[in-house]
């Protein structure tokens, strides 16, 4: 049975790998690949200046930027990121969390979901990344993985340069099939995965989830935005008793 939980930070393409989890519950993002990062360099960094100095440095063991070593845990085999609709993701409207959070099931349909508001630069920011929604901005989030491994991401230009690296190899999330998307809501997966759709940058988005954390039995989680997973509209998804009353 497939389960759509296994799409996991911002969506990404296919099943979550295996990470390791720290406390918060947080995807560490610890690459679990068999291939050397040399080899992962030549295969996805070839469009990066100097690529031939950075992939000499990580074979030889010397320190590579905090760049380099975040993208190695990333890449996938197309040559972009693993990692879907980043750039969508900036404009997810501010009150979608607030339009479906429901912590009692007061609608009565059988479905909690809870918001979790998180530290902003001036105020509480509703969470958007991760599978606990442990950060309401990519940085934050960035900086939360990079200190689970020790990577240091040296001030606000280093930062600026992961995420216009992140955002430029992210796949950009394709519309799903019209007869798949309605097999997905006649199943009821629209009460957590709603097909409510956005506008950015002049194309229209479906995020498939609903940014909140739910129980289904297992601890609260993030409804997986499920962008990057077409197959996933057509699996059968949750077991039922395991959903939350």
């Amino acid at each position: 049975m497939a389960d759509c939980r296994a799409v996991g930070t911002i969506g990404e393409a296919g099943a979550r790998r295996d990470h390791a989890r720290f406390e918060s519950g947080v995807p560490s993002l610890i690459a679990r690949s068999r291939v050397t990062l040399g080899a992962l360099l030549r295969a996805a960094l070839g469009f990066v200046g100097g690529a031939a100095t950075v992939v000499a440095a990580a074979e030889s063991g010397t320190t590579v930027d905090a760049v380099t070593r975040c993208l190695s845990c990333h890449l996938a085999a197309e040559g972009g990121i693993d990692i879907v609709g980043l750039r969508a993701l900036d404009g997810l409207p501010e009150e979608w969390p607030f339009l479906y959070e429901d912590a009692f099931d007061l609608d009565m349909d059988g479905v909690a979901g809870t918001m979790r508001f998180v530290s902003g630069v001036d105020s509480p920011l509703p969470g958007l990344y991760g599978e606990a929604l442990a950060a309401g901005r990519f940085e934050d989030f960035a900086e939360i993985a990079a200190g689970v491994h020790g990577i240091s991401i040296e001030g606000p230009a280093e930062m600026a340069r992961l995420r216009a690296t992140f955002e430029s190899l992210s796949p950009d999330p394709e519309p799903p099939d019209a007869t798949d998307l309605a097999a997905f809501e006649a199943r009821g997966c629209a009460a957590c995965h709603v097909t409510r759709a956005f506008e950015h940058d002049g194309r229209t988005y479906r995020p498939l989830s609903d940014f909140l954390l739910h129980d289904l039995g297992d601890g609260p989680r993030r409804t997986a935005p499920l962008w990057g997973c077409p197959e996933c509209l057509s699996a059968s998804g949750h077991d039922d008793t395991n959903r939350s009353p």
